[in-house]
């Protein structure tokens, strides 16, 4: 394969995460029963609607904790506290979430000093999550919530950390994950180092390294269809064992929604970001819009369906005008060069 086509489909994946994401930001833990009323039907970037009449913050525990581990500050802490907040309160179309800005740090920290150091990465993570400012995000995922929890008292941050990793856990590391494309033995350990701060489990890692192994795939001219049903093994992740074809040529949607679940979790996401991806993976943008119209876990699920579709379609088919919209789209735009210079030159 040619090394230009590489290069757009390594852009495509690298852009497409941050489409995903912001396209499903809005309808980010909604369910069917109030999603067509407040949004209809989600066919573009739209702002954030509150109040958000299914948010579950409010029921969930936020201890006071010391500066240097308060992830949550006094603003974000009363928003939590009040029934009807959004997850991501006051968002515009074109924002992205907290995991996408993270993997925009990773990035960063990557690109500056060459490849992955754990200690310098969690420097810079602990920063962006404490420091005033750093980020406006008004939803902390559970991993990081346990992680500064655990560190206020002492814990061993792993060995207390999350039992079940959730999509957007695996969202911050797609750094690493394009990473698998240069040196996928590295990558494997650098993106297991990484999980194992956060969660005592392995289905994170596995499927973070079993994404980049698709997006390697996908980024030398394999199809997702050839690189799941011709390549890969069949034991390679439980994902690949669910009967999407025969959910396709039935052509329902909520059969396979039942079958794998709308929610956070991997075991749950991850089928169906694949499902949705080969499905309406002919055209990216009804892709993403169809994920963030089905509610859940959203965000997780369109960052890394943009990320397998931006491979497939390649960054120069990706719809600019949308792309021109995301909140980070100058720094999204520097480190694309930095980052594929990493990731792809030997």
């Amino acid at each position: 394969m040619a090394i230009g086509n590489i290069k757009d489909r390594f852009y495509g994946a690298w852009w497409g995460a941050f489409l995903g994401d912001a396209i499903a930001m809005p309808t980010h833990g909604y369910t069917s029963r109030f999603l067509a009323s407040d949004y209809g039907q989600i066919e573009d970037m739209v702002d954030a609607k509150s109040p958000h009449p299914e948010n579950v913050m409010v029921s969930i525990r936020v201890p006071s904790l010391s500066p240097e581990n308060d992830f949550m500050g006094e603003g974000r802490r009363a928003l939590w506290s009040k029934n009807g907040t959004h997850p991501h309160e006051g968002f515009k179309a074109g924002q992205n979430t907290l995991p996408m800005l993270l993997a925009l740090h990773l990035a960063a920290s990557m690109c500056e000093i060459g490849g992955f150091d754990r200690e310098k990465w969690m420097e810079r993570y602990r920063y962006v999550m404490t420091s005033p400012g750093a980020h406006s995000d008004t939803f902390i995922p559970t991993m990081h919530r346990m992680y500064f929890e655990n560190r206020q008292l002492g814990r061993d941050t792993h060995s207390n950390g999350c039992a079940n990793a959730h999509m957007s856990d695996a969202v911050i590391f797609i750094p690493l994950m394009l990473y698998v494309m240069k040196s996928p033995d590295k990558a494997q350990i650098d993106i297991q180092r990484a999980f194992h701060i956060f969660t005592t489990g392995e289905s994170g890692f596995n499927t973070a390294y079993f994404i980049g192994e698709l997006i390697a795939l996908i980024a030398r001219g394999a199809t997702l269809e050839d690189a799941m049903y011709t390549i890969m093994t069949p034991d390679r992740h439980f994902s690949l064992a669910f009967p999407y074809r025969r959910w396709i040529k039935n052509r329902d949607d909520e059969q396979a929604i039942a079958a794998t679940g709308r929610l956070a979790v991997i075991e749950e996401s991850m089928p169906l970001s694949l499902y949705l991806s080969l499905k309406y993976g002919s055209d990216i943008k009804h892709a993403l819009c169809v994920n963030a119209n089905i509610g859940g876990d959203t965000t997780g699920r369109g960052a890394i369906m943009g990320m397998i579709l931006g491979a497939q379609t390649g960054f120069s088919n990706l719809p600019k005008d949308m792309l021109a919209k995301l909140s980070f789209s100058g720094e999204i735009a520097a480190l694309a060069d930095m980052l594929y210079k990493l990731c792809c030159y030997r």
